[in-house]
């Protein structure tokens, strides 16, 4: 008697950890599973439907599909499940209709013109403890610039930099052809250009760049064109790597604080060390030329706009996009069906401890 107990208690705790590796999107068909409360065990059926049904999602866990023992709790997705939905994401957004692309765009980069605005009114105000403290105006702006990342990723706004590594991990997964991923990438940056300069010319218009606001403007306008055209598209390449690690950490969080903190950080970095965004660059550069900077349009186009966008196009679509999916996805050679085989191997192993159980527990009752 006392070694059949031994032996079920051995086969429940193998049970319920290896039952940490599936949750509610892991099971497509209806199956039974075991649920343990205390010392007393009970046996359940729900379909997918009673499990997505409000009364019983916070019953479940969103558990890792990659069988890598690691558990997740419902407000984290894994790695590899962060990245399904950067992916999805991507093919989500170059699968709009182009209007609806554009609209999207615009708003992006109004928020981005916000954050942007924000910070140059903060941080070029601090006043003499700034000039003497070069690292504070940084950190200041550094700190406030992000809530335009977190306006877009809770609203859906559409950024051309974030495009170049969501539509492209799209692209690797074979969600998309080649023509939506160019598509989209055009449509998407003309509409960041019209959020952005409406932005600029509002602010100006309203006489939001005035003082140290607008001195702050100008020198950091003339400071991105000083650049040579190599050293700009290195930092293009670093910042938007920050950017878009920021787009998977937002995605891999299923909360809004979660989302605010995996966008802070990475934005932040790329703001206080100096690199080069492109989208923020288009709502910098045209308030500078509204407020006379020395200036010329083609310093503009050829010592930052271009270098900047092939440099946050590479960060995006390679760095990152291509990175993970070799890491994850189909470049690594690692494909959806692959695991769920394994989940169809794990499920089958599960009914037949399921048995063995059943079969100790008889034993103990006869």
């Amino acid at each position: 008697m006392k070694s059949s107990r031994q032996q079920l208690l051995v086969l429940l705790g193998v049970l319920s950890g290896a039952q940490a590796f599936t949750g509610p999107q892991s099971v497509m068909t209806a199956s039974p599973f075991v649920r343990t409360t205390g010392s007393a065990l009970k046996m359940s059926k729900e379909t997918d439907m009673e499990r997505e049904s409000d009364e019983n999602k916070s019953l479940h866990e969103t558990y890792s599909l990659d069988l890598s023992k690691t558990i997740y709790t419902s407000s984290m997705k894994s790695p590899k499940d962060a990245y399904v939905a950067f992916a999805e994401k991507g093919a989500a957004n170059a699968k709009m209709a182009k209007r609806k692309i554009f609209h999207q765009a615009v708003l992006g980069g109004c928020y981005v013109g916000f954050g942007g605005l924000l910070s140059l009114s903060i941080a070029g105000n601090i006043g003499g403890i700034g000039g003497a403290n070069p690292g504070l105006e940084k950190m200041a702006f550094a700190a406030l610039f992000p809530v335009n990342l977190l306006l877009i990723a809770t609203t859906g706004g559409q950024l051309f930099t974030g495009n170049t590594a969501t539509v492209a991990a799209a692209r690797f997964e074979e969600l998309v052809d080649n023509r939506e991923l160019i598509r989209n990438w055009i449509v998407s940056l003309a509409g960041n250009v019209v959020g952005c300069s409406i932005m600029a010319y509002a602010a100006w218009y309203a006489g939001c760049l005035t003082g140290g606001t607008a001195d702050l403007a100008m020198k950091t306008a003339v400071g991105k064109v000083g650049a040579t055209f190599g050293k700009n598209f290195v930092k293009a390449i670093l910042c938007n790597w920050m950017v878009s690690i920021a787009v998977f950490l937002a995605g891999a969080s299923n909360d809004l604080v979660g989302k605010l903190v995996g966008v802070w950080f990475p934005i932040s970095t790329f703001v206080a060390i100096g690199l080069e965004h492109s989208v923020a660059n288009l709502f910098i550069m045209p308030a500078a030329m509204l407020l006379k900077a020395q200036l010329t349009w083609g310093d503009i186009m050829f010592r930052n706009v271009i270098p900047v966008l092939f440099g946050n196009a590479v960060a995006g679509a390679i760095v990152v996009a291509a990175s993970y999916s070799y890491q994850f996805g189909r470049l690594g050679g690692k494909r959806r069906a692959i695991f769920a085989e394994q989940l169809a191997q794990y499920e089958k192993r599960k009914m037949l401890l399921k048995n063995k159980i059943e079969s100790l527990r008889e034993g103990q009752t006869a």
